[in-house]
């Protein structure tokens, strides 16, 4: 049963429940704190402030180039193949956002996204991050229109067109529905009804709540490597930050699996 989780969330805080972490080391008023955290990585403050310094020169370019931006179409279109060109390069499940800023910028639809809503956080867009049984992604907002930000697609992932926006949204839910009619279960591992969700799940997320995700994917990635202790550590701070139905199941089974005689 505990090897369940494996291939269940493809998912891969400003967290008041733990203050005592890297986000002590940045400088400025940057929200990389919500997710640079020592409870992911053993980072020194010397890495921290080096990582908050690359960032904050690509969004103080980014505000230059939006400042003389002919249509915020076009200069959305720029954040994110820059951005993405920048910093977005190599695919992995269940890293932490840190893996950025490193050589090999390995990144997934958590940490990605989280990384778009933060720079367009900086440069006054609206949005919404759209959580998924098995995937996030965003959906930056401007002049009454949408944009898609689909990080996990470095050559096609911007979409202005909103009927293929509709599609593309559309086939996620529909990949939600089939992988779960195929484990037969919905939202979290489980057969019993009582622990099934909706028939799938796309919420919208704050940037708290990302962070929140953040963490159930690190709980996850602890889970599949049998550290169930740590695992458990994780999805609790999870369910501070976002008590949402699958992260509370997930709590109530790594708590059988960690404390287990």
């Amino acid at each position: 049963m505990k090897k369940i989780l494996i291939g269940l969330a493809l998912l891969t805080l400003h967290a008041t429940t733990s203050q005592a972490t890297g986000e002590k080391y940045l400088s400025s008023d940057t929200k990389l704190g919500l997710f640079i955290r020592s409870e992911f990585d053993d980072l020194s403050a010397d890495q921290v402030l080096a990582y908050e310094e690359s960032y904050a020169v690509l969004v103080d370019k980014l505000r230059e180039r939006q400042a003389s931006s002919k249509s915020d179409a076009l200069f959305l279109k720029y954040v994110f193949y820059t951005v993405h060109r920048k910093m977005l390069g190599e695919y992995e499940q269940y890293v932490t956002f840190s893996e950025i800023f490193k050589k090999e910028k390995k990144y997934d639809c958590v940490t990605g996204t989280a990384l778009y809503a933060l720079i367009l956080d900086e440069l006054g867009f609206d949005y919404e991050v759209h959580e998924t049984d098995y995937h996030v992604y965003l959906m930056a907002k401007s002049g009454g229109k949408k944009y898609l930000f689909e990080s996990t697609d470095a050559l096609a992932g911007f979409a202005w067109d909103a009927q293929e926006i509709a599609e593309r949204t559309a086939f996620v839910d529909q990949e939600s529905i089939r992988i779960n009619t195929e484990l037969g279960m919905t939202g979290l591992a489980s057969n019993e009804a009582a622990m099934q969700g909706p028939e799938y799940i796309n919420n919208i997320v704050d940037m708290r709540q990302l962070a929140g995700l953040h963490y159930y994917n690190q709980a996850l990635k602890q889970f599949n490597n049998n550290d169930y202790r740590q695992a458990y550590k994780m999805i609790i701070i999870a369910q501070g930050i976002y008590p949402s139905q699958r992260i509370k199941n997930a709590s109530s089974y790594m708590f059988s699996a960690a404390f287990e005689d």
